[in-house]
């Protein structure tokens, strides 16, 4: 009944939740270690490679502190992805805990970032920085109350799917951790239920040296 309770657990939509993980936390792997690129080229060069937002508003102190702690969370996320794909190679549990808090964090943020744009990781997607990139793309043309309209929309669609997606990989991630957790604790009680001990038998005991024998063998 246990195993039959692990394999349903093991699956979610199509695919095997130890499986679903590794892709997400590639994922998460690849786009932060993005992003630290393109706040490292935007310190030493100035250039903005992939469009995000860099709190230009701030003053030099404030960016040069809000640049940091980016940077660090961002790193700090980019180790516990490796931990995490170590966990699940060797399968080791407690190696996504930490992968499994950077996750509820960052959907925390992304949520909070709806009210206000700088609360979400960098490379979070913004309604500013949509417009911003749309203003470049039509060269700084006006837009129309109905392309306002329409990029807004579109925008909002995409961003709750967003949403859903990090819902999504905080349950997949968490999932797989109880899966694994549970897979180990099954295979130690396979393991104990498995050692057995060998009593001699009477006629072995009664040829063996009396320091060899044990308390019981000796009573009998």
């Amino acid at each position: 009944m246990r195993d039959v309770h692990l394999a349903l657990l093991s699956r979610s939509l199509c695919c095997n939740v130890r499986t679903a993980a590794f892709v997400f936390t590639s994922y998460y792997l690849v786009s932060t270690l993005l992003v630290c690129v393109d706040i490292a080229v935007w310190v030493f060069s100035g250039k903005d490679l992939g469009g995000f937002v860099h709190s230009e508003h701030l003053t030099h102190g404030q960016q040069i502190f809000d640049t940091t702690s980016n940077f660090l969370l961002l790193c700090m996320m980019a180790i516990s992805c490796v931990f995490a794909l170590v966990g699940l190679r060797k399968g080791f549990s407690k190696h996504l805990v930490p992968f499994i808090v950077q996750v509820y964090l960052d959907l925390g943020l992304s949520m909070m970032s709806l009210f206000s744009g700088p609360w979400g990781l960098p490379g979070t997607p913004t309604f500013e920085e949509s417009d911003r990139l749309v203003t470049q793309f039509t060269g700084g043309r006006q837009l129309e109350p109905k392309e306002t309209a329409r990029i807004t929309t579109i925008f909002g669609v995409l961003f709750v799917l967003y949403l859903l997606m990090k819902v999504y990989t905080a349950h997949i991630v968490t999932k797989c951790y109880y899966v694994m957790k549970l897979t180990g604790e099954m295979k130690d009680s396979q393991k104990e239920e498995s050692v057995s001990v060998k009593l001699p038998s009477y006629d072995e005991a009664v040829k063996m040296p009396p320091e060899l024998l044990s308390p019981a063998c000796k009573f009998i």
